[in-house]
Order: structure tokens, then sequence, then C-alpha cells
């Protein structure tokens, strides 16, 4: 199966095209290349998406559990709260800023090349954060490492889907981007049960910090195996309609390539993108508070461990819900006015909703409210961006470009400033947050 349909079946889209009347609500290019907007191969893409998404994002959203354990049983004995937060901020945030420079690979190499390279990259980084003996080790194998793995396997996915899609394009983004949610659902419970069955167990009754080093050893083993397999079967199946790599005779060389986004001044004078970009890089910083900290929130309540992992799957079944429902609705009534709704609701449920959360019962509607509105920017970033674009070419490569590089930065701190923002000695030790 070819990667991208033959010129035969293009010049007949083109053809059929121009005999359309051009309403403005599309790009210049996807009126004149419009994508089939569905068909086998476009479903089962997006189902590939929404695997790779699960098992490399996705398990993001179980990362509170291993916070929660690494800050309050002390993982390492000199570590402080700060080097522990350090990793969630890096796999996400800094995942996020490389997938700038994926995109520019993908116009030079295959995309299951550097697909297939990043599931190796990231199974290593499982495995060798499971054997860190340091805490600098597993800030670099759980954090920095683990972020280049997923950039390089998750990254090439955002232009995958527009390629294939125009009308549908957000419930497409949706239904793939539910990943981030699934994989909390999969990986939460799991990764927690397997960490407590050690701490548990009587064997190791005289010595809970070695019992704690084996369950997160074989937690993160657990998660190595099974998303190195799950992932190796979504690269093998996934297609794309139109190439993404550049095979014209004037290719640029590979370091220009990776960093022309940059140079793109002619992109980001334009308005609509200045304000997609803006909007990205405000929300990252409350996604990533949201997402990582409800679990030791749970703790900060008398929670038990058990009831904040429950707290983070509820909020990932929520996510995972509400990203095929937020692309659905984006589709029917606008990807700029779901997206301002879920903004705004989002807004009001924190002041209105979490400040004054206080029992196991409310964190769990809190978490099910939010988490229905949170995957909104994965959501519609990617389609909206293709909308002032168009859904393919340099310039669908290069806007994308520019919102992930420019929304990893919030990501990257986020999470260090929520923590910084908490106060323990007020009644409310999350207010600021």
């Amino acid at each position: 199966m070819n990667d991208a349909v033959n010129d035969e079946e293009q010049g007949n889209f083109s053809e059929t095209k121009q005999k359309a009347i051009d309403t403005g609500k599309y790009s210049a290019f996807d009126f004149k290349n419009r994508p089939p907007d569905g068909g086998f191969w476009a479903w089962i893409s997006v189902v590939c998406v929404l695997f790779i998404n699960t098992f490399s994002w996705g398990l993001n959203a179980c990362f509170g559990v291993y916070l929660n354990y690494y800050v309050t049983e002390k993982y390492f004995e000199n570590a402080n709260t700060e080097q522990y937060v350090m990793i969630g901020g890096l796999a996400l945030g800094l995942s996020f800023t490389a997938c700038a420079f994926t995109n520019g690979l993908c116009r030079h190499v295959h995309y299951k090349i550097i697909m297939t390279i990043g599931l190796i990259i990231t199974f290593l980084s499982y495995w060798l954060a499971s054997i860190a003996t340091t805490v600098v080790q597993l800030i670099f194998f759980q954090g920095f490492l683990m972020a280049f793995g997923w950039a390089l396997t998750a990254g090439s996915t955002f232009l995958i889907l527009p390629t294939w899609f125009l009308e549908k394009r957000s419930i497409a983004q949706g239904i793939a981007t539910a990943g981030g949610g699934l994989g909390g659902i999969i990986f939460s419970r799991a990764s927690d049960q397997i960490i407590k069955q050690y701490l548990t167990n009587p064997k190791y009754a005289g010595d809970p910090n070695h019992a704690l080093r084996l369950g997160v050893a074989w937690a993160l083993r657990m998660e190595a195996l099974v998303c190195g397999f799950m992932l190796a079967i979504s690269i093998i199946l996934i297609r794309t309609y139109r190439p993404i790599k550049n095979t014209s005779k004037d290719k640029k060389p590979l370091y220009i390539e990776l960093t022309a986004f940059l140079f793109r001044f002619d992109l980001m004078r334009q308005i609509p993108l200045i304000c997609l970009m803006l909007w990205n890089m405000v929300y990252s910083l409350s996604y990533s508070i949201l997402l990582f900290s409800l679990s030791a929130y749970g703790s900060s309540i008398e929670l038990s461990y058990k009831q904040g992992s429950n707290v983070t799957t509820v909020q990932s079944v929520a996510q995972t819900v509400g990203r095929p429902l937020l692309g659905f609705l984006s589709d029917k009534i606008g990807r700029v006015n779901v997206t301002l709704i879920s903004t705004i609701l989002i807004t009001i449920f924190s002041f209105v909703f979490w400040i004054f959360v206080t029992t196991y019962a409310q964190l769990i509607g809190f978490a099910f409210a939010v988490g229905i509105l949170l995957g909104v920017n994965w959501v519609n970033f990617g389609p909206m961006t293709a909308d002032v674009v168009g859904g393919g070419g340099a310039d669908m490569n290069h806007a994308v470009s520019l919102q992930m590089f420019t929304g990893g930065f919030p990501l990257l701190i986020a999470e260090l400033a929520g923590f910084k923002l908490r106060r323990f000695d007020m009644e409310r030790p999350f207010l600021y947050c």
C-alpha cells in the first residue's frame, strides 16, 4: 500500500473540486487538493494515531501516580521535590518542543523510519529508568530521553491526519488524541497496583524503600514491554494520504529543513496563527498543573494513594470520552467556538469548584468535569492550524512546528511552577495553583 494516492487520482480530485465554489471556509490548498474525508485507510490511520498517543504521551497522564510516590516516600534520599517534578515537565514539554524538529525530519526521511527510532528510544528510556540509581539518572531517562522518544514516535502524527480529513478533521483528531486519556486509564491503576504489591509485601517490611524501588522498576518495565509492542503494530499499519517527505528537486539541506519554521515570518504575520499560538502557550500552563496535581492534591486533603490514583484514572476516563466529543462538537458548531467555550468553562470550574474541594467525592467530580474539557487543545490546535494554512505541504509542516515550539516551553515549567505555588502552611495549600 503506497502512502499517497497516485497522480491520476489526485488529478481527479483537483478536477472535481475546481467545479465547486470557494466559500473561503477552508484554505486555498485544501480547496485545490481536497482530502477524501474518510475511507478504510483513513480510519485505520486514526486508530493507529490513537494507539500511538495512548502508548507514548498517554502515559504522561499516569505520571502523577509516580510523582506522588517519589515525593511522599522519598524515593531517593538526597533528592528534592523540584527534581522529581522536573521529570514530568521534561517528558511533556521537551517532547512537545522537539516535535517541531521532528516535522523537519519528516521532510527528509520517511516518517516510519523516524517513528521506529522513536520506538526504540522510548523502550530504552523506560527500561533504563527502571534501573536508575540516582535522581539525575531518573531525570535523564524518565524525562529527557523519554521526551525525544515520544517526539520521534508521536510527533509526525500531527501531520498525518490532516492529509486524510477536511470537514471531519476535529472528530478524527478528537478520536486520535483520546489516547492521552486512554493511557491514564490503562496504566494509572496498573502501575499503582504493581508498586503497592511490593510495598505491602511482608518480605520487604524491613526495607520499605527497597520495596518501593522494586515496585517502580517493574511498573516501568511493564510499560516498556506493552508500549513497545503496541507502538510497533501501529507504526506498521499507519498510512498518509499525501506524502510528508519532500521529493522535489529543490529539496533543501537537512539543517535548513530542521530550522526553516523559525524563519517563516510570512506565517508569523498571520493574525489567526498568532492568536492560536498565544492561546496554546497560555493553555499549556494550566493544562499541566491540572493534569499532574490532582493526585498530590488528594494527599493534601488526606486521601490514600489508592484514592489519588482513582482520581487520576477518572480524569483519564473523562479525557478519553471528552476528546472525541469535543471533536464531534467542533465539526458541528465550529472549532473556535468549542475551544472558547471549553477554555472558559475550565476557568470557571477551577475558581468555583477546585478551590473548595475537601472530600474524595468532590475531587472525583472535579476530575471528571475538568477532564471532559481538558483535552480541547490537543483536539483543535492541529485542525485549527490546518484551517489557517492548509492541510498539507510546507506551510502546514512549518505552522505546526511553530505551534509546538512555542507551546512546549510553558509545558516545561508549568508543573514546577505549580509545585512552587503550593503553601502547606495555608488551609488550602493549592489555592495559588
